[in-house]
Order: structure tokens, then C-alpha cells, then sequence
């Protein structure tokens, strides 16, 4: 095997069996500590790079369908398999971003029985597991021909050009469908990238950018496995070049010419840069009709960021594919693939993270273990490229199998003898790897330590049967309170006195305790069931259909705004007659989210000792030890006499 190809399956590998880690530590931990995502930055590495950007380079396995099933042109038919192969992948790394990105990823099938036709993700939803569906079928006559399995290959051969034609009609719809994803956030996007033609836009990148991506493989595969088609081989004819000047030869020099196939592969080339300048023109001319020309000359981030997407991913391909002295060389047409599917990336990462930042007011950069999860995918998916080409008829006929160095040559060999040759063995290899690195990636990717100690809260315990003197100890530390409820209610003005700490009650209840909403000790909890609401909603307006709670949004959002809590209804537009304690306009307080239990004490109590501190013998009031008793030796025997009844 040729050794820089095993030191860059190694490397595949490494990358591999460190997101295999980082995948368990996203399953077990969650978003949140696996993650440095926000509200202001929700879409991240996994869903842009991995997803979006991943679906747009895999788009070869429609457009060379296109041209070979519909447009017949079948110069490109030895084509169609190892783009099928490079969308089966690059849609299976999307269908498992996606597993990994949603919060909940055993709910991954909600959208196959809970429809929600007003949603572009519902359709990118469906597209994406229809057309990698699709993709399989149409892979599935090659693995069986490679597994001599030919009823099952004849079977899939048959049904392969109507899966061809679907893939088609799936792709297209959902490709635009990504870009109308953006459509909704005009005021977040950054004005380069928000434009409504983003739909055509996406769709016509990722076909051009598809397409280069392909060449891009299928010449760097011809490097490492089978050059001579490509680069031209020893029996390949020389030929001189010779340059005369006012008569004078100048200089001459001999170069080995292309392979035989190198000239389809140009044409392939030249067909998707066609593709890229048509790209090219309607984003300059869109920037233009919507007055956006003159933020390219900002010198802002963004505009940086907008310049080197179309100068790399745009301008270096169509220069080196139009130019007859190169789009015929091996070396400068990868250039210009490589190049086009580095922009088309560049360029959903704009659309999709680089574009939002902006807005947001934060600067999202990945963690550790976001990089490891989405790296990890994609060498995944390298790995089972690289096998399948190896031992399937991929890029042609026969596959090609390398030769493997047989594990036993005699019965005993010296220490140097065993170690070359567990190193040329594969599966000895991946042993070794797995055995150095699984136990790196656990120490570097557990995320334990970033992860939020969430501790729920105990209600108050009575002293006594009146509940008149209270024992405040949320989480059972011993940091106790002795609370006499009886006392305050008093001395701050009797029962009219209660809303000025029991400011919320829950429908129906006149004296919800504090611990029912607060119900985390350090960090804040939802007390919003958003789920439950609609349920009950579609219940009371007696809405029908698969999933009747789905129709009813409208009733608390505007219809013509974003569905958010900022254009909502206001909980108490509903609830101003069953939740006792809020009739006073003047309090302010979030009926979504509620503070932790230990700042709700500390703010409420706190600002009123801080006054009474101020007052002549009340000097030690606002110390911490005046309610912790237990903090105070002078008063730890009374407290835990009171604690004890």
C-alpha cells in the first residue's frame, strides 16, 4: 500500500475514534455542556458544516444524474457511481449532524407522524431522509454486484433510473429549501448574504460546487490509487515545448501529457464552472439591484469574509478552468475543485454562523468537542469512501484492491519483523490507534466540568402546625434558615403584605410556594410548558386533524411575526383572573423563566435588610449569619432546637 495513502488513513482514523467519543459525551451530557452554543448563536458546527455544507457538496449524485439519465450525455455515465457515493455519505454525515445538533435526538422520528407544513425545516426534514433513502437504492446494485449477489443486483439495477429521477426532484426541492431557511431572519443575516433570492441562489452553488467537488475526488483518488488514466503514465508520449523569441530559442521544455481520461474530466470541469459563473454573475448583479455593492468596500469582517468566498471559491476556478493551457492539467483542475467546494463551504458558513455573529453580539468559536463530534463524521464517512472504492466498481469496473501483507510469513520473527508487520496490517493498525488515542480523546473531551450542577430544591418544612416559623434548607446542606413567616408577615403589613414575595401564583392557587417555580438551587428553570399550552389549546378550540396542537400557534403568537415569546400574547392577557398574586401592574417578573432558588431568596429578602440596616440597632441585619443561623455559633444551639422539634 502506498504509505502516504496509510498515514492519511491514520490520520482518518484518529480523527474517527476521537468523535466517536465525543459523540457519546454529546449523548450523555447534552448541548449545553458539550457545547459553546447560545440563544443569540444556536446553529452551530455540526449543523452548518456538517449539514448544510455537507448536503451542497454531495449535490454530484443529482447533477451527474442529470446529465447522464436526462440530458444524455453519457461521456459521464463512469461517473454516476462515485457521485452516488459521495452523496450516500454526504447525506448520511447530514442525517447524523442532525441526530447530534436536535436537543432531544431520540425524537428524531417526531417529524415523520407530526407534520408541520408550514415549516422549511419540515421539508428539508422529509427531502433529506427521502433522497438518502434514494441514494441508497441507487448504491445498493453496485455493493451487491461487488458481493456477487446478482437476483439482488438485477432487482436494484431495474428500479435504479426512477431513483434516479426522484433523487433529482428531491435534491432541487430541498437545496432551495435550505436557502429559505435564512429567509426568515432579515433583520439577523448580515445584508450581503440576506437577499430573497437566496433559494436560487443555494441551488445553484451546490450543483456547480457539486459537480467541482467531484472532480476534485476523483482526481486526488487517481493520485493515490490508479494514475495512469489521469496523469498519463511512462508509456504516455512526451511532448516539447519551445519557446522562440526575434528568432531565438529561449527555452525548452518537456512535459508528460494527461491521461486519456483527463479530457472528460475536463469537460466535467468545464460544465460546473459554466455553472459557478452564472453563480458569480447574479450575486454581483444582486448586490447591486439591492444597493449592497458599496458594503464590500467597509473593510468590516463580513466583507472580508464575502470577498474571499467568491475570489476563492468563484474567481480561482473560472480562471483556472477556461484557461486552455490548464483546464487540461491534472494538478491545476483539483486546484480549482478544491477551491470551489472550499467556497461553497465558506460560503454556508457565512450564510448559516459568520453572518448572524454580528447580531448577536457574541462570538461563537466551537468547542473542543464540537470540533472532535463534526471532524469526526466526516472521517468517517473518508474511511467508508476509501473502502468501498478499494473493493467495490466504483470508479471503474474492477475495484481496486491493494495488495495485503499477509499476517504470518514463518513460524517465529524478530521483535523489529513484528512490529513491521503489525504496522503493515490494517486491521493491527486501527488496534493500535484506538488503544493510544480512545483514552486521549476521553481525558481531553469529557465535558463534565463545564457542565451546570443542577440540584432541584426542597419546599420549606413547618415547625409547626401553623406553618407561622419555617425551616428554609433547598438543598439539605445545613446552611439553614429559621424563618418566622408569622413574624414578617406582621410587621410588613399582614395579608397584603404577601405579594410583595409571593409575587406569582400558579393558575388556580392562591399560595404557590416559592420552590414550585424556583426549582433549581444555582441556575434558572422554565416554568413555561409550552407543550401542555398547546395541547389544552387545541382541546378548547376543538381543533381536528393529525396533530391538532400544530394549528394552534396563532392563538397566542402574532400570525405575521416570528413565533418567539417577543411576539406573544402576555400570560397574563389569559390568566388575570386565575393567578392570584399578579394583579399589581408595577411588578415586573418573567412568567417563562425563573431565577435560581438562592438568587430569588437573596434578592428578596437582601434588599429590604440592606434598608433595614441603615436604622439604628439593626446594624447586623444584612449579614449573612442574621438568616443562616446555623452560621453563628452564638445562635447554632437555639436554631437546632427549633430544627430538632
Amino acid at each position: 500500500m502506498n504509505e502516504r495513502l496509510r498515514i492519511i488513513k491514520d490520520i482518518l482514523w484518529i480523527f474517527a475514534l476521537a468523535g466517536l467519543i465525543a459523540a457519546i459525551f454529546r449523548l450523555l451530557f447534552g448541548l449545553g455542556a458539550t457545547t459553546n452554543l447560545s440563544d443569540g448563536v444556536p446553529w452551530g458546527l455540526w449543523k452548518v458544516f456538517n449539514m448544510i455544507a455537507g448536503v451542497a457538496l454531495s449535490t454530484s449524485g443529482f447533477t451527474v444524474g442529470l446529465l447522464v439519465y436526462v440530458l444524455r450525455l453519457k461521456q459521464f455515465k463512469p461517473y454516476v457511481k462515485p457521485a452516488i457515493l459521495i452523496a450516500f455519505l454526504g447525506y448520511g454525515c447530514s442525517c447524523m449532524a442532525l441526530l447530534f445538533d436536535i436537543g432531544l435526538p431520540h425524537k428524531f422520528w417526531h417529524p415523520i407522524f407530526m407534520w408541520n407544513i408550514n415549516s422549511f425545516l419540515f421539508e428539508v426534514f422529509w427531502c433529506v431522509m427521502l433522497y438518502f433513502t434514494v441514494t441508497s437504492i441507487e448504491l445498493a446494485p453496485t455493493i451487491f454486484d461487488g458481493l456477487k449477489a446478482k437476483k439482488l443486483s438485477k432487482l436494484f439495477h431495474s428500479v435504479a433510473f426512477v431513483a434516479v429521477i426522484v433523487g433529482i426532484s428531491l435534491s432541487s426541492l430541498h437545496h432551495s429549501s435550505l436557502g429559505s431557511l435564512f429567509l426568515v431572519s432579515p433583520q439577523r443575516l448580515h445584508p450581503l448574504w440576506y437577499t430573497p433570492r437566496l433559494p436560487l441562489l443555494f441551488i445553484i452553488s451546490a450543483m456547480s460546487g457539486g459537480i467541482l467537488f467531484l472532480v476534485f475526488i476523483k482526481i486526488i483518488w487517481a493520485k493515490f490509487y490508479n494514475p495512469g488514466p489521469v496523469f498519463g503514465s511512462s508509456a504516455r508520449p512526451l511532448t516539447t515545448d519551445i519557446k522562440v523569441l526575434n528568432g531565438t530559442v529561449c527555452s525548452i521544455s518537456t512535459r508528460r501529457l494527461p491521461g486519456p481520461e483527463m479530457k472528460t474530466i475536463s469537460r466535467l470541469a468545464i460544465i460546473g464552472v459554466s455553472l459557478l459563473s452564472v453563480y458569480l454573475i447574479l450575486k454581483i448583479v444582486d448586490l447591486v439591484i439591492l444597493g449592497k455593492i458599496g458594503l464590500l468596500a467597509t473593510g468590516s469582517a463580513e466583507s472580508i469574509l464575502y470577498i474571499a468566498e467568491l475570489a476563492i471559491g468563484a474567481l480561482l476556478p473560472i480562471v483556472l478552468i477556461f484557461n486552455k493551457k490548464t483546464n487540461k492539467m491534472p494538478i491545476p483542475v483539483a486546484i480549482a475543485g478544491g477551491a470551489a467546494a472550499f467556497g461553497l463551504v465558506l460560503n454556508r458558513l457565512n450564510a448559516g454562523i459568520f453572518g448572524y455573529l454580528s447580531d448577536a453580539g457574541v462570538v461563537y468559536f466551537p468547542s473542543l468537542l464540537e470540533w472532535a463530534l463534526g471532524i469526526g463524521v466526516i472521517a468517517a464517512a473518508g474511511l467508508v469512501f476509501l473502502a468501498l472504492t478499494e473493493y467495490l466498481p466504483i470508479f471503474y469496473d474492477k475495484p481496486a484492491k491493494l495488495s495485503i501483507i499477509h499476517l504470518f510469513r514463518g513460524s517465529f520473527h524478530s521483535l523489529r519483523q513484528t512490529w513491521n508487520i503489525v504496522l503493515s496490517d490494517g486491521l493491527h493498525r486501527i488496534t493500535l490507534l484506538s488503544v493510544a488515542i480512545l483514552p486521549i480523546a476521553f481525558v481531553l473531551l469529557y465535558p463534565a466540568f463545564r457542565a451546570t450542577k443542577s440540584i432541584s430544591v426542597m419546599p420549606s418544612t413547618g415547625l409547626d402546625a401553623q406553618r407561622s416559623i419555617l425551616k428554609i434548607d433547598g438543598n439539605r446542606d445545613g446552611y439553614l434558615t429559621i424563618f418566622d413567616h408569622a413574624d414578617h408577615q406582621r410587621r410588613m403589613g399582614d395579608s397584603a403584605s404577601c405579594i410583595g414575595c409571593h409575587h406569582l401564583a400558579l393558575p388556580g392557587d392562591h399560595s404557590t410556594p416559592c420552590s414550585q417555580c424556583h426549582r433549581s438551587m444555582y441556575s434558572s428553570a422554565s416554568i413555561f410548558d409550552h407543550e401542555k399550552h398547546k395541547v389544552f389549546i387545541a382541546g378548547d378550540k376543538k381543533y381536528a386533524g393529525l396533530v391538532p396542537a400544530n394549528q394552534s400557534c396563532n392563538e397566542c403568537h402574532l400570525a405575521d411575526k416570528p413565533k418567539s415569546a417577543e411576539f406573544s400574547k402576555k400570560c397574563m392577557d389569559c390568566h388575570s383572573d386565575d393567578m392570584f398574586l399578579t394583579g399589581r401592574s408595577e411588578i415586573q417578573f418573567s412568567t417563562m423563566n425563573a431565577v435560581s432558588f438562592t438568587d430569588a431568596m437573596h434578592t428578596t429578602c437582601m434588599e429590604c435588610h440592606k434598608k433595614e440596616a441603615a436604622k439604628p440597632g439593626n446594624e447586623n441585619i444584612d449579614k449573612c449569619y442574621t438568616c443562616h443561623q446555623s452560621m453563628n455559633k452564638s445562635q447554632g444551639t437555639q436554631a437546632q432546637e427549633l430544627v430538632n422539634k
